[in-house]
């Protein structure tokens, strides 16, 4: 009750804000608006951002303070976004690219319009603009797109009183949890938390309490990997490093928060071809190009299927009742497959899910399908036997259902696998290829099966 008393006020909380600042982008009270934005956290601001039309986007935008307008630009959505890239003042944008993390920044720059980018560069100051090139320089999904290249480093012979007295003249943007530890070439040696900087006596010497050999991670290297590695070993930063081993910059909790959220919105917009159309990036004709390989591979499919069942059609003569169960095996199929993949492509996700474990999942899903399959296999033979009331009929539809739920969940696993070995992204494979293919397969193992007890 609690619970839903907390969530209608939040509702109410948000409405109310709505309803307040229409009324006075009506009035064309700006002074009296940008007052009003500035007493709301700018992570609400972005999230009303939804219910005003791309003008009325831009004039709340325009009543932020840089530092909330650059909160406001990075947590609003990807097509609110590009919106309000393609209208804002070059100045106003340059302004506050500055005011946020050069990881941030720098992807707000690479959805700028390519005509527009230098500009907007020559506009800031000459660091961040040359740190937000920097990282622009590096792949896209790279681990150095999501870093930060402002860190806190010391060197091993330093004593703890010097390191602390470098610490705080340095200016860094994001908190710190651990100050690194690089030789003359600014290779990284070792990492040091802030904590044994507080708890250390006076004199001691940095490489007596630095932790040696810390994970560290490649600046190409995928970003997934990244968050891989800080979830394994529970950290709260990350080194990323450059080919020679030297110190570039940072990834962060947060970054990282950030990059499972995209990766979890990518796998489930692979599934179904809308990527770039869920981050609002394409054109209704794009949108259509892009969804439309999918529906045809579905469509292709189904006319497989439909020959198949033409190539039976002397069994289906022969015992029409057969064809009211096809509906049946082709989406139980195809539902088992999806649930035997979702399993296998979460565990490639996190890492969890290697080569080596292929044929112990198979085996595990094997046992699981062959659970499934007996107990929907049941059903459908009790169901069949009484709605049609011929056994045989019953004994073929509930065979078949166990054959098909069996090699369903095969497919579902191995598939997912393959696709990576082909480099291609294994969540494709939880989208119309495996349902498709199950159909396929499926309705052959269902006519197979009532033919043989049938001739």
């Amino acid at each position: 009750m609690k619970h839903w008393e907390e969530k209608n006020r939040e509702i109410q909380v948000f409405e109310e804000r709505v309803a307040r600042v229409k009324d006075l982008l009506e009035k064309g009270l700006d002074k009296e608006l940008a007052l009003f934005l500035a007493k709301i956290e700018p992570e609400d601001v972005a999230e009303i951002f939804a219910d005003f039309s791309v003008e009325e986007k831009l004039r709340i935008f325009n009543s932020l303070s840089s530092e909330s307008a650059a909160v406001v630009l990075d947590d609003t959505d990807p097509q609110t976004r590009l919106q309000l890239l393609q209208k804002i003042d070059a100045n106003k944008l340059a302004k506050v690219l500055e005011e946020m993390p050069v990881d941030e920044a720098a992807d707000v720059v690479e959805e700028v319009p390519v005509e527009n980018r230098v500009d907007i560069l020559d506009l800031m100051e000459e660091k961040d603009a040359e740190e937000v090139e920097e990282i622009l320089s590096y792949p896209p999904e790279s681990a150095a797109r999501v870093m930060n290249p402002e860190f806190i480093f010391v060197k091993e012979n330093n004593d703890v009183e010097d390191a602390i007295k470098h610490i705080r003249e340095q200016e860094v943007d994001e908190d710190i949890f651990y100050v690194y530890v690089v030789d003359e070439k600014q290779k990284l040696r070792g990492v040091v938390p802030i904590r044994k900087f507080l708890t250390s006596p006076e004199g001691t010497v940095i490489k007596d309490i630095m932790e040696r050999d810390p994970h560290s991670i490649p600046a190409r290297e995928d970003q997934e990997k990244a968050a891989l590695i800080m979830k394994k070993y529970d950290l709260f930063s990350l080194p990323v490093v450059d080919d020679s081993g030297s110190l570039v910059g940072r990834i962060t909790a947060d970054d990282i928060i950030d990059v499972m959220d995209e990766e979890h919105a990518e796998d489930i917009s692979r599934m179904t071809g809308t990527i770039e159309e869920e981050q609002g990036t394409e054109t209704t004709l794009q949108a259509a190009q892009n969804r439309l390989p999918w529906l045809i591979a579905c469509m292709l499919g189904s006319i497989v299927t439909g020959l198949v069942i033409q190539f039976y059609e002397v069994t289906l003569a022969e015992t029409i009742a057969l064809v009211s169960f096809i509906p049946v095996i082709t989406a139980t199929g195809g539902n088992s497959g999806v649930q035997a993949s979702t399993v296998v492509v979460r565990g490639i996700a996190l890492g969890h899910m290697s080569y080596l474990h292929v044929a112990s999942e198979v085996w595990r899903q094997f046992k699981i399908a062959l659970g499934l399959g007996i107990v929907c296999g049941g059903v459908l033979t009790g169901l069949a036997n009484i709605w049609m009331k011929n056994s045989k009929v019953g004994i073929i539809v509930g065979l078949s259902i166990f054959v098909v739920v069996v090699w369903s969940n095969f497919v579902g696993v191995v598939t997912p696998m393959i696709f990576k070995r082909l480099r291609i992204d294994p969540a494709i494979a939880s989208g119309p290829f495996i349902t498709t293919l199950n159909d396929v397969i499926g309705v052959a193992i269902y006519l197979g099966i009532a033919t043989l007890f049938l001739a």
